[in-house]
Order: structure tokens, then C-alpha cells, then sequence
């Protein structure tokens, strides 16, 4: 079930973000905790032939948003997601494939959103993501999104 809804977003990514096939982005994996999103280093390079920033941030970003789309989706149904602050610290060049690591915060934080959703049909949620290139962290990021449910019927 889980293996048919990453399916199912990765398709919805490639149509609504249409920047996803060109750099390549897609979801590897969710276990209903953690989501791994890799990226191939040849469309994500810069002009020093490391991984372009940019191209970094967006499958930081989009890991998160993934992340908290599939956690709250599984639990409250349609939602839309956005990203609404973030931070990012390079800690060093990436110069191979590259991989975005990210889990749902702790329980508590969780049931918090999920409690704010039921109440007033919307709430935030704060996500570390960590992007790595052989198992080494080359990237540390921090995203707050905000979650909406979606009426499931127009």
C-alpha cells in the first residue's frame, strides 16, 4: 500500500512540478517514518562540476514536502502542502549521486499538526532533511511547511 502511494506521488510530482524530471528528483523510498528522495549528480551540476545549489535545495525542499504530504495524507486525507520558511547550511561539495534523508518529527509534534488540522482545518509542521552523497552528510536542512486539508468531494 505504501510502495502504491509513493507510486502515486512521484506521478503527481513529475505533472504538477514539471522541474522534477529534468533534474531528475524521485522518491526512493517511505516506510510511513522516513522518505529518502535521491538525484543524479550529471543534471544537477554546476559549472565546477559539484552539485549546483539550486538543484540541492530543491530536493531538500521537495523531500520535506514529500514527506509531510504522504504523513498527513495517510492520516487526515487530501491536504495541500507548501513550504514556508527555510534554512540551509552546505557543509560540503557533493560530487556524486546525492540522496535527501528526512523523517516525521516526533510523536508529539505530529499529533500537534494532526490536532490543529482537526480544528481548524489547518497547521505547521517543521522537518530536517538531510542530504547526503555516500552515506557522508553534505547538507543540513530545515523547512517549515503548512498543511491544509482538502474538501475530498467539490
Amino acid at each position: 500500500m505504501l510502495k502504491d502511494k509513493v507510486h502515486q506521488l512521484n506521478q503527481r510530482i513529475l505533472e504538477q512540478i514539471p522541474l522534477t524530471g529534468g533534474i531528475g528528483l524521485e522518491i526512493a523510498s517511505y516506510d510511513g517514518r522516513e522518505l529518502i528522495m535521491t538525484a543524479p549528480l550529471a543534471p544537477n551540476r554546476n559549472d565546477k562540476g559539484t552539485g549546483f545549489a539550486g538543484s540541492i535545495a530543491a530536493l531538500a525542499t521537495l523531500a520535506g514536502w514529500a514527506l509531510v504530504t504522504l504523513g498527513v495524507e495517510e492520516r487526515r486525507g487530501p491536504a495541500e502542502v507548501a513550504i514556508c520558511r527555510s534554512e540551509i547550511d552546505y557543509l560540503r561539495p557533493i560530487t556524486a549521486d546525492f540522496c535527501a534523508r528526512c523523517r516525521l518529527p516526533e510523536e508529539e509534534a505530529l499529533q500537534d499538526l494532526l490536532a490543529d488540522l482537526d480544528q481548524k482545518g489547518r497547521g505547521r509542521l517543521k522537518v530536517a532533511v538531510v542530504v547526503e552523497q555516500k552515506q557522508t552528510q553534505a547538507v543540513i536542512f530545515s523547512g517549515t511547511y503548512v498543511v491544509r486539508l482538502r474538501p475530498c468531494c467539490p
